[in-house]
């Protein structure tokens, strides 16, 4: 971890890389970005496939994590190559920006690449993926609902086990926890053939802003 706050202490990023937010906490372990708690909710909600966020203060970092993040070298070099072709006078988000221009901007430069260098690209290969983003924005997929809503923290869950769970199968079960908010779902592994599972394992959903909810959890048996 000293790796990664040495690298958390260069000037360039000691702002959040797509809003300028000041003091980001938080990382996109992939990307080798460091952002702000509002960009990382919307972050979280392109999938880890595109973003893999992680707290750099409260998180478990492995060394190949942390070697990536050194790699790309922080900020600047990251924002270098995916902001390359940013078009003149395009106005990026500021640490106030609303929250639907936030997530239209992260999207943007992340998902779809519009302002990468067009070589460097990754394109599809499935042509009609195109035409299912463009229904999914109309039809109000579950990624667009949770990126325009505000995000103020994270919620970390830690599910330590269960005892005399219900028998599912013929003589045992195959349980697993679900946590869902809104439109997220986390879940964590599924442990074979046990009633008194230990899971120890930390699960992490985005709070919204201005919402009253409460949660229930109980263990899923397959």
């Amino acid at each position: 971890m000293a790796k990664l706050k040495e690298l958390l202490q260069k000037s360039e990023n000691r702002v959040c890389a797509d809003c300028s937010a000041p003091d980001p906490n938080w990382a996109s372990a992939n990307i080798g970005v460091f952002i702000c708690v509002k960009c990382s909710g919307v972050h979280r909600s392109l999938g880890t496939h595109i973003s893999k966020v992680m707290s750099v203060t409260l998180d478990k970092w492995s060394d190949d994590e942390i070697d990536s993040m050194v790699e790309v070298g922080g900020n600047l070099q990251a924002n270098a190559i995916y902001e390359a072709f940013l078009p003149e006078g395009y106005r990026k988000p500021h640490p106030d920006s609303a929250q639907e221009e936030r997530q239209k901007f992260i999207k943007s430069k992340y998902e779809l690449q519009e302002f990468l260098e067009p070589s460097l690209r990754i394109v599809s290969n499935h042509p009609s993926d195109a035409g299912k983003q463009a229904s999914n924005s109309h039809s109000g997929s579950s990624k667009s609902e949770i990126g325009m809503v505000e995000f103020i923290g994270i919620l970390n869950v830690k599910v330590i086990g269960g005892t005399k769970l219900a028998i599912r199968d013929m003589s045992s079960s195959d349980p697993y926890v679900v946590l869902t908010l809104g439109q997220q779902k986390v879940q964590t592994s599924v442990i074979k053939g046990n009633l008194n599972p230990v899971w120890n394992e930390e699960l992490k959903l985005s709070v919204p802003q201005n919402k009253c909810w409460t949660t229930t959890w109980c263990p899923r048996t397959t």
